[in-house]
């Protein structure tokens, strides 16, 4: 049905009276018993969002605990640093093995708990994962309630002061397999952090504020607070940090409004550290401000938290019950009037209704449950030569229905509140066929009331709807003999069309491709839409190209090359996107197999120099770009002529590509391994913790090459020079001159040698 929209002048007398009363009761609620009640939820509310927040952090401190620490591994390195305590290089070498057994977990548990420390049973520092080493002071700063751990063997936990900045710090104690304490671990974050969590999912704002000294025992205490800003003195620091707490966090033009507005007795609370609250308006917003006192690691007040929530009053006494309960009679009175008010307009709105339906050029007709007729427009009448008074006549109202409009109720609700009816015998003309549309009606939530329906003349259709099949049957015939696969989409992403060579690649039918997504066929792995060449041709309307991999039933790979182009309509616009997709798979592999030769070592299968620096440019960009560490070693193999003279040449082959696989299994998967002549290889190492000490020993290959010898039981024994270099942007122009120093360090190793001989 047409629905109007008109204004009337009862419609906003009636608004008006409506506000009024409703801002009535909002003043009602605007008293100070309301307030009073207000103020006491909020500070239960926050008092326990900062108490479960302070214990959700300490069971995720120790759940973390658990997971990171509480591992085999880790356990037995701690147990085997305690014991190495008296010697230094021993405990360095755990040292090294803990921090890189535990960097990769630190990188995920960091975002919880950024600073993380362990301790030997002694309270020496044994590793520090949040940055390299720690001064003095941070030593210093470590004994607090580290000693009570290493004391009792149970978990603490508190608040402490630490580089400037107050942190709350959880220690745990380790114990290995014979339940020996062996090592204390630390897990501590910024307060700000906590300060953030009590803000998520609410409008809360707050500050904390740290006491320089205690002011128990300054004397005139009421007199430097008047006399200073609330912000600095009465602070050590807002202790804000890198954290992004700028939503969270009252400003100082917030502190110094608070400031003025504090009573003499709530000053004094403020500089005794006592907690109380009050309301209070800041920035214009109603709201409660509550101060809550903060203990330290030892048990003492050392500042607190002042936090303000913006409030609605929602309380309300037995005597503003009665006064709303007489607000809301009088609403009623009011909706009453404005209903009698609205009924006079129905009559005319029927008229309206009506009037509209006959302006319609095609035949409408409504009918009830009973399949009577309830409405219809001019258009119906003067089809079927029938008057309104004989349709509108129930007890015959059948005997002018046609058998394509008897139609039930129940035929239309098991359509789904839809359906359609085609018949070529509603007025006896078989030259015509028309079509009849029911809808259901019914208003929201309630029972059908019957269905109105239209009549259309869809002779012209029908016919260009054959002609259509036949040319889609033809244009069907014609793409099934292409020998490329096509696919056609609509600008949905969505297919329409499949030719019979697509479907021999994928081994389906039509029905399965159709409305289906791209990747029921291929999976480009560049589904993202800034990347996908579907999606880039619709959009850039221009062709595009990939290449694709799909396996057949048989498990076996083939290469293909799909392109994209854009069609379009008549009139210029673009409909969608054609798919051609190509079977490149002997080209393919034989240039595969080009590259790999052309780029690989014959005898280890690792790169040649050409291959190196193919590769190894990338790394070196993504160094210089990122500022990331990025590190050369060049490794030259001592005797090999010698023991290709004394034992063979088959003996020196094995021995280099017995060096090959050594390299492989010492440095990481991300590493590039290359050999770039007879006896020299290189290795890059990107994005890589090592620091270099000494640029003519790696220590990790030198232990690696000593099993070797231990375990190969060979006439002779691999040795080799080792020369390290670390990328330097104001030194290293390009990844050539960063090798030719490291093979300069293997060169200077070479000579010292030959002059201590």
């Amino acid at each position: 049905m047409l629905r109007a929209k008109r204004f009337y002048f009862f419609d906003f007398i009636f608004f008006s009276i409506m506000m009024a009363l409703i801002i009535a009761i909002f003043i009602v609620m605007s008293d100070d018993e309301s307030q009073r009640q207000q103020r006491k939820l909020v500070e239960r509310t926050v008092y326990n969002s900062f108490m479960s927040t302070l214990a959700q952090t300490k069971s995720n401190a120790t759940l973390l605990f658990e997971l990171q620490y509480g591992n085999q591994a880790v356990a037995m390195l701690l147990d085997q640093a305690n014991q190495a305590k008296e010697s230094p290089e021993k405990l360095q070498e755990v040292t090294e093995q803990l921090n890189q057994s535990l960097q990769p977990q630190f990188k995920i548990s960091r975002k919880k708990f950024p600073f993380q420390q362990i301790y030997l049973t002694n309270s020496q520092l044994l590793l520090h994962l949040d940055q390299q080493g720690a001064s003095d002071v941070q030593l210093a700063n470590n004994k607090i309630g580290l000693e009570k751990v290493i004391k009792k063997h149970k978990p603490f936990s508190g608040l402490s002061l630490k580089n400037g900045r107050y942190v709350y710090r959880y220690f745990f104690p380790v114990f290995n397999a014979s339940n020996e304490f062996i090592a204390v671990v630390e897990l501590s974050l910024p307060l700000a952090k906590i300060q953030n969590s009590l803000a998520d999912g609410s409008e809360v704002t707050s500050q904390y504020l740290w006491a320089k000294r205690p002011l128990l025992a300054v004397t005139r205490k009421n007199n430097i607070y008047r006399n200073t800003p609330l912000s600095k003195s009465f602070l050590i620091s807002l202790n804000r940090g890198n954290e992004d707490t700028d939503k969270a966090t009252l400003s100082d033009e917030d502190l110094t409004e608070l400031k003025s507005k504090l009573t003499a007795e709530q000053s004094a609370k403020l500089l005794q550290l006592k907690r109380f609250s009050f309301n209070t308006k800041i920035n214009g917003r109603d709201g409660v401000v509550m101060f809550m006192p903060i203990s330290n690691i030892y048990g003492y007040h050392v500042g607190g938290l002042v936090t303000f929530m913006p409030t609605m009053k929602l309380y309300i006494s037995s005597a503003e019950f009665n006064v709303i309960t007489f607000i809301l009679a009088l609403l009623l009175v009011v909706i009453f009037l404005y209903a009698l008010k609205k009924s006079a307009h129905l009559y005319q709105i029927k008229v309206s209704f009506q009037r509209f339906l006959d302006a319609m050029p095609f035949p409408i007709y409504l009918k009830n449950n009973n399949n009577q007729y309830c409405g219809a427009n001019k258009a119906f009448c003067e089809f079927f030569a029938l008057s309104k008074r004989k349709l509108f006549n129930r007890d015959a109202s059948y005997d002018h229905d046609f058998e394509a409009f008897k139609v039930p109720m129940s035929d239309v609700e098991e359509a789904g509140g839809y359906l359609e009816v085609e018949s070529e015998k509603v007025k006896g003309d078989e030259d015509l066929t028309y079509k009849m549309y029911c809808f259901s009606m019914a208003e929201q939530g309630m029972p059908k009331q019957g269905f109105v329906g239209y009549i259309n003349d869809v002779s012209n259709y029908k016919s260009l709807n054959k002609k259509l099949k036949s040319s889609l049957f033809d244009q069907s015939q014609f793409m099934d003999i292409l020998p490329f696969g096509v696919r056609i989409f609509n600008l949905e992403g969505h297919v329409t069309y499949v030719n019979k060579a697509l479907r021999m690649i994928n081994g389906g039918v039509t029905n399965e491709f159709l409305s289906s997504d791209c990747e029921a066929v291929f999976s480009c792995m560049e589904c993202h839409t800034s990347v996908c060449a579907l999606h880039k041709s619709r959009i850039l309307k221009a062709p595009q190209r990939i290449e694709t991999i799909k396996h057949n039933d048989q498990g076996e790979a083939f290469t293909y090359e799909v392109s994209y182009h854009p069609y379009y309509t008549v009139d210029k616009k673009i409909q969608g996107v054609v798919e051609l997709t190509n079977d490149i798979t002997i080209n393919k592999s034989l240039l595969d197999k080009n590259h790999e030769l052309v780029l690989s070592d014959e005898l280890t299968g690792v790169l040649n120099y050409r291959g190196l620096i193919n590769a190894g440019e990338n790394y070196f960009r993504l160094a210089a770009r990122a500022k990331k560490p990025f590190f050369v070693l060049y490794l030259n193999i001592i005797g090999l002529n010698k023991i290709s003279a004394e034992h063979g040449t088959a003996a020196s082959e094995k021995l280099i590509t017995c060096f090959a696989e050594l390299l492989k299994d010492t440095f990481r998967e991300t590493d590039i391994i290359a050999r770039i002549g007879n006896d020299e290889f290189v290795v890059l190492m990107n994005d890589s913790e090592y620091e270099v000490i000494d640029s003519g020993k790696f220590a990790r290959l030198d232990e690696a090459i000593k099993r070797f010898n231990v375990e190969a039981d060979l006439a002779y024994r691999l040795v080799c020079d080792t020369g390290i270099v670390e990328y330097k942007s104001a030194i290293h122009d390009d990844l050539s001159a960063l090798i030719k120093e490291a093979e300069q360090v293997v060169y200077e190793q070479g000579i010292r040698r030959g002059l201590g001989n």
